[in-house]
């Protein structure tokens, strides 16, 4: 690598809440001279950036684009001339749906050294702000990440011959492919009452739970205006959700009885 450079860090920024950011990605943000951050990085997280550090946005969501991603590969590219701390601030895990092998790459053919630093992904975020978990013995032993979209479009082809059972399935990007991805579930032969929640904002104060089962997911998605960013989660796992609410609802109702006198 050329020592005369920069060093690029693609750091995950968490799905929202600041809170959830490492130790480290707060050291990066503290050090970091210039730091290019996506359109899902909350104003929370950058809070934590040293005041003189130069702060360009350089979000991207379907459709809507400040920046093409070869626009902010030759950006990274010609900061690292001119800055010691380069930080790519990504919302989730760059490594998951972050496009962080498409910098990785370009960064490398210059011969600029680049640290990927993980960070919580929204699917996990997500859960434990749900309290539940994404794994559990009887309802779902696997789990998949499926994107709705790459990079030519749509993305059915993941859920062709895909069956549920057993699996929670989380859907990045997947608001704008809903119809093609609920004809294919069910064309696969998955039961139209499967349950599955659409979940905005993770983490944050405005998050909101949709609760809906394949056949009534478009009209759901439609009914409450559901909008990005949103995290499609399938499965009997949401079940489990709705099985919890239930137990806890009767735990604050054996709290309110009133206590036996002897």
């Amino acid at each position: 690598m050329n020592s005369s450079l920069g060093k690029v860090y693609l750091v995950g920024a968490g799905p929202g809440n600041p809170d959830l950011l490492t130790v480290r990605a707060v050291k990066l943000l503290r050090k970091a001279d210039i730091v290019l951050y996506d359109d899902l990085v909350s104003a929370g997280v950058l809070k934590y950036c040293k005041k003189s550090a130069v702060l360009e946005y350089v979000g991207k969501r379907i459709g809507q684009h400040s920046c093409l991603q070869t626009e902010i590969n030759e950006k990274l590219g010609e900061y690292a001339k001119q800055y010691s701390n380069i930080v790519r601030l990504k919302g989730g895990d760059p490594s998951i749906y972050g496009r962080a092998g498409e910098e990785i790459e370009y960064l490398a053919s210059l011969g600029i050294e680049c640290e990927i630093l993980a960070g919580v992904t929204t699917a996990s975020g997500a859960a434990s702000s749900l309290g539940i978990p994404l794994t559990h013995r009887e309802y779902a032993r696997e789990i998949l990440f499926l994107s709705g979209h790459k990079k030519t479009g749509k993305n059915p082809e993941s859920f062709e011959d895909l069956n549920l059972e057993g699996k929670t399935v989380l859907v990045y990007m997947g608001l704008n492919s809903l119809e093609s991805i609920r004809e294919n579930l069910l064309g696969s032969g998955n039961s139209a009452s499967t349950p599955m929640a659409f979940i905005e904002n993770a983490t944050l104060p405005n998050q909101r739970l949709v609760l809906a089962d394949i056949d009534t997911c478009l009209e759901k998605a439609e009914e409450f205006q559901i909008k990005t960013p949103a995290l499609l989660i399938f499965g009997e796992i949401v079940s489990f959700y709705t099985e919890l609410q239930r137990l806890k609802e009767e735990g604050r109702q054996l709290e309110n009885l009133p206590a036996l006198r002897v």
